[in-house]
């Protein structure tokens, strides 16, 4: 028995260095795409998902290969699963590999960053002062430290995040303070305090399809001389056995159910939309890299 422990050992041993040779191949090869395509024009959010449906055929075989199932609509499944889970992934991975894609982010960013910056008006500071005033809440200190970010006053930013903090009853929730979360991580990294920044993306980040803030990790990782081996475990597994697959086409199933039985009463007591959509939008759009 313990030979055959050992013997399957070895097999998944040689199966996940195999897996990790051609992913390598394959950054190298999309790297390689996007340079050639920053010599043709300037890169845009498309260059990305345009080389790595180029490349994609050179490696479909070795991306099937490293699935271990024997059933053919199963193991079918599970290649699409490991195809989406790739290009979510390498759209992080690739931060540390490749240094065009890396600047290509990282300027654009930079840039979305000072245009809030030239817009932001300092007249408007008076209408969140009175704000904050009239209701001390977290509402009201969340949006006046929007506004100090873009205004580039980040300890005034800072303070007042913390300040939203302390007033809302619901600052243990991560989820309902994500916006709040986000904001306070990229005060940090125009500070440079890149690990408090990572630690804090860390804290929100939500799971393999959070490219979002996993694209934003690795920049501030990256800035900080961080390398890939610092990805977070979770954020790089990738579904490959039977019953992670059954898993998810049980959530997707359970989700599936659960909207339609929610639509209608959804539709029924929809409110209009308010200022603080409109305004956690904006906040969006800022950290929005174009993936």
């Amino acid at each position: 028995m313990k030979q055959i422990h050992l013997f399957l050992f070895f097999l998944l041993s040689v199966h996940f260095a195999n897996s990790q040779n051609y992913k390598s191949a394959f950054r190298t090869d999309i790297c390689s795409c996007i340079e050639e395509e920053s010599l043709k024009r300037n890169l845009t959010p498309n260059a990305y998902k345009k080389c790595y449906t180029e490349i994609l055929p050179k490696y479909a075989n070795q991306i099937d290969a490293a699935i271990v199932e024997e059933d053919l609509n199963k193991r079918y499944y599970l290649g699409q699963v490991a195809r989406k889970d790739l290009v979510l992934a390498f759209q992080y991975e690739l931060i540390y590999s490749c240094d065009i894609y890396f600047e290509y982010l990282n300027r654009t960013r930079t840039s979305e960053i000072l245009i809030a910056r030239e817009r932001a008006k300092e007249s408007d500071l008076e209408s969140k002062n009175q704000m904050v005033a009239m209701s001390p809440n977290a509402y009201a200190y969340f949006h006046r430290a929007q506004l100090h970010f873009n205004l580039g006053n980040l300890k005034e930013a800072e303070a007042d995040i913390h300040k939203s903090f302390d007033v809302n009853p619901n600052a243990s929730n991560i989820q309902s303070t994500r916006h709040e979360l986000l904001l306070l991580a990229c005060i940090y990294e125009e500070q440079k305090q890149y690990t408090k920044a990572i630690a804090l993306y860390d804290k929100i980040y939500m799971g393999n399809y959070d490219s979002q803030v996993a694209t934003l990790r690795a920049l501030a990782d990256k800035k900080a001389g961080g390398s890939m081996s610092s990805i977070p475990k979770a954020a790089t597994e990738v579904v490959s056995s039977k019953s992670n697959a059954s898993e998810r086409r049980r959530s997707i199933s359970q989700n599936s159910r659960s909207k339609r039985a929610e639509r209608k009463p959804a539709i029924k007591n929809e409110k209009p939309p308010t200022k603080q959509k409109s305004d956690s939008a904006s906040l969006k759009k800022l950290f929005k890299l174009g993936n």
